[in-house]
Formats: structure tokens, sequence, C-alpha cells
């Protein structure tokens, strides 16, 4: 600031007899505050237009303008010149009247407070507001692709942004089918109870106005025990007994298995470990255990059962093979009669009888059956 002062005084006193000559000669400024936003990496323009009272006598050398930037009382130019080095500043002087400072390339620091003096002792004070886009601070951020997560966990996402306005946060999820939700509009959002069912794309977009949004996406990996399903001739069973007549055609016995990490498949018949031949092969992805027989044996009776296992837990699942033709016609007739005993028992049931009555009436039908 005292070098501010010097310089003024030095130029006021080599143009003092020219002013006192001449009173009529006071330059002034068009106005005496001003704000210019501008956005970081573009150009900035600061206008200054020193007016006259008395165009038609004034004479070009009888006033000095100068530059400075009151955050750290730096002189940027004087007169025309620019004389603090920076290569991105310049002033332009195309007319008498404009001594308008250009910043190239404008940065964060280059906010501020600028004045634009006379050696007459009056100023123009100027506010330089740079505008800085979205960008995310990696520090604070989720990383793209996080470490696997178990099922059952919770698990925040964290997003944040750095600009100026304060960029406004979005977080958004997207299923399987690419449909996206906004789930919040807050810097974190806590997943809870991830299942492997849990969507596993996400996505944070910061925007605050000034082009361009930028945008992280986040794509979980989630670890889960294994889950089989189990197929005859591509057929999936859901019942565990399974009648095969061994006239037909060859059987194939298929474990499909869908888990995270990799882990083991492997078959056990009748409680042993299975050593036939069997093909294991990926679908997608699954894990696939392929039984194939020919010619259906009562050799290939028994209860078959898939065992799958990784670092999250173990699963299995069985089916029990008969072959059709081993089952008596006893057997079928037994079937059949108790199926037949327990329709016309629920048959009776509708009789207007006491709960007592019943009662007796039922254990009186089952001393019957006895």
């Amino acid at each position: 600031m005292l070098l501010f002062l010097l310089l003024i005084i030095i130029i006021s006193s080599s143009r003092s007899n020219e002013i006192d000559s001449d009173q009529s000669f006071q330059p002034k400024f068009d106005q005496s505050y001003e704000t210019i936003s501008v956005v970081v990496g573009k150009r900035a323009l600061l206008p200054c237009y020193v007016s006259l009272q008395d165009a038609k006598n004034n004479e070009l050398g009888s006033f000095k303008v100068i530059w400075m930037k009151l955050n750290n009382s730096s002189i940027l130019t004087m007169e025309d010149r620019p004389i603090n080095g920076d290569s991105r500043i310049s002033l332009l002087h195309a007319y008498a009247e404009e001594w308008n400072l250009q910043i190239d390339d404008v940065d964060e620091d280059d906010a501020g407070v600028y004045r634009c003096f006379t050696n007459n002792g009056l100023y123009k004070t100027l506010i330089l507001d740079v505008k800085v886009p979205p960008k995310i601070i990696n520090e604070l951020t989720t990383e793209p692709y996080p470490s696997s997560i178990r099922t059952g966990s919770n698990f925040t996402i964290k997003c944040y942004a750095h600009g100026k306005p304060t960029p406004n946060i979005r977080l958004l999820s997207y299923d399987q089918s690419d449909n996206v939700r906004i789930i919040s509009e807050q810097n974190q959002v806590t997943i809870f109870n991830i299942s492997r069912h849990t969507n596993r794309r996400y996505e944070c977009i910061a925007s605050n106005g000034y082009p361009p949004d930028v945008a992280r996406s986040f794509q979980l990996t989630i670890q889960y025990a294994p889950e089989i399903d189990i197929f005859i001739n591509e057929k999936i069973i859901l019942d565990r007994d399974f009648f095969v007549n061994s006239e037909s055609n060859e059987i194939r016995l298929k474990c499909q298995v869908s888990m995270y990490p990799a882990g083991k498949v492997y078959w056990i018949k009748d409680k042993q470990r299975f050593n036939y031949n069997y093909h294991i092969y990926h679908i997608e992805n699954y894990i696939v255990s392929e039984l194939i027989v020919t010619y259906f044996t009562n050799n290939y009776q028994g209860e078959y059962t898939c065992v799958a296992s990784n670092l999250v837990g173990t699963n299995s699942k069985s089916i029990q093979l008969i072959d059709l033709s081993t089952t008596t016609t006893t057997i079928i007739t037994e079937r059949s009669t108790t199926r037949y005993q327990r329709t016309k028992s629920a048959q009776s049931v509708t009789v207007p009888h006491s709960t007592e009555s019943l009662r007796m009436m039922t254990l009186s039908s089952e001393g019957k059956l006895q």
C-alpha cells in the first residue's frame, strides 16, 4: 500500500502544474463499483471507462491510470503497460477513454477486489467473481469399483464435489433393466442389508449451473453363498422325488449354481462322493455341473446331491431318482386307497355335529382303518 501511495504522489506532482493551469479538466469514472463474473479457464475483462468533463480541451497526457489488486496490494499496470510480469494480464486501450484490464485463462486465485485509479485520487472498484464448474473430490468420494461386499451387510456410497457456487449432489440407482431413480440428494446414502439382488450400479451427478456437470459411477460387487437349482432335461425340478422310465431316452441331470466368489461344485450319491464323469461349464453368471445318463438302470437309482461352496458359505440340493418299473402295484393301490379315504374323511367334516362328536367319529373311523 505504501508503494501505491508513493506512485500516486510521484504521478500527482509531475502533473500538478498542468492540472492547476486547467481546473476544467476533471477525469471521472462512469461508475464507482462493478462486479464481473467469469468461469475459470475463460477470459475476464474488467472495464474501466474514464470520462472527461471537457473532452474538447483534454490532452491525453493530462492524467495517468493505474490498475491494482487489493487482495495482495500488487500493481498490475501503469498507463498502458503491464508491470507485474504475468503474461496473462494486458491493458486494452483502443480508445482514449477506455482502460480495460484483460486477464486470460482465469484461475481461482484471480478472484478478488481490483481498482482502477487515476492520479487525481479517484478510483473505480471491481469485484472479480470466478465461477468454478463442479469437480469430484476423489479423497472424499467412494471409488468407482469398491471392494466386494458380503450379503447382509450395509454399505455407504459417498460423493463430494467442490466448485463455486457449491455443487448440488444427486445419487442415482440403476436396476437390471437400466431404469434409473434418484435415491438421495445428499452427499451420502447407505444401502442396508445387501443381497445378491441388490442393484449393482449407482451414479453421482454434481452440478452448480456452470457446465460441465460431472458424474461418478459406482459398480458394486456382492459376495454371496451358493444358490442352487436342479434341472432334469432342461426342466427345473421342485420336488425331491423324480420317477424315471428306464425305457426313456438319456437323462441330463443338471446342477446350476450362482455364487460369488467362484468356488467348488461337486456331486454326492447316496452320501458318498460321486466320481462318475460329469461336465462343468459356465453359462452367463452360472456354474453348471451336468450328469448325463444314457441308459437308466437300477444302479443309477438313489439320492443325488449337488454341493457348492465358496468363501461365503456352502449350500446343497438333493433329488431322489426312482426307477418307475420298480414301483409295485401294491404301493400304487395303497396310495390310491389313502387318497380316497382322505377325500371321504374330508367330506364327513361337513356333517353338522358338535366338535366333540366329530372328534369321536374320527377316532372311530381311525379304529376301523386299523
